[in-house]
């Protein structure tokens, strides 16, 4: 099982990042449907990459 950062889930299009209290921000993955914390290390076998408008 791979393990990424939520840092890492900024790239991905499952990923969103809650900024709305800067002391906890929290990382909400839709795939998993659960809250982690920015920074966490969490397994993610569904790391895919956002698609950039251009």
């Amino acid at each position: 099982m791979n393990m990424i950062l939520t840092s890492e889930c900024e790239e991905c299009k499952y990923g969103f990042i809650d900024e709305s209290n800067k002391a906890k921000i929290k990382v909400f993955c839709e795939d998993k449907n659960k809250e982690y914390y920015y920074g966490q290390c969490i397994p993610c076998e569904n790391k895919t990459k956002k698609k950039r408008r251009e």
